[in-house]
């Protein structure tokens, strides 16, 4: 009996450890780029360009349980889409969420991404390298609220 007490309690808490969503509302954003493959300090710190920060209304909503990226923006008309995540890992209090997005234009075009969401810090860094232009970008949010549940 005690056995499976145990098991159950343990079963109970994998359950909810892994119903984790980070939800994260951005209003403010700054995108750099760099032509060639770098890391985001490089690119961030020595930008081929910089576009300036702009007022921008969007969601991400990150289910670490059906492992999932969903984008919203009102700003850009209603446009979203979900994709898969295709790798997690987590140091302390950062999540490095990793997908591969595709091209608005061109949907055969796909994009890697890297998404660094530090829950403590409440921030987040939105990556990503263009194989057909060869540059690397960074999305730097300035302005964003973030909700988190499920975290343990």
């Amino acid at each position: 009996m005690k056995k499976l007490l145990l098991l159950s309690v343990s079963l109970l808490i994998t359950a909810v450890s892994f119903s984790q969503k980070i939800k994260v509302t951005v209003t403010e954003a700054q995108i750099f780029n760099k032509f060639g493959t770098h890391d985001n300090n490089t690119v961030i710190k020595s930008p081929d360009e910089d576009r300036g920060k702009k007022t921008i209304d969007c969601d991400y909503v990150f289910d670490l349980e059906k492992m999932t990226s969903t984008f919203y923006s009102r700003s850009l008309g209603g446009v979203g889409n979900t994709l898969n995540i295709i790798n997690l890992t987590k140091q302390g209090s950062l999540y490095i969420i990793e997908t591969a997005d595709y091209g608005r234009i061109d949907p055969s075009f796909t994009y890697p991404t890297k998404i660094y969401v530090d829950v403590d810090a409440k921030t987040m860094l939105y990556t990503w390298y263009d194989q057909y232009m060869g540059r690397s970008f960074v999305q730097q949010d300035h302005k964003l609220t973030m909700s988190i549940s499920g975290m343990q």
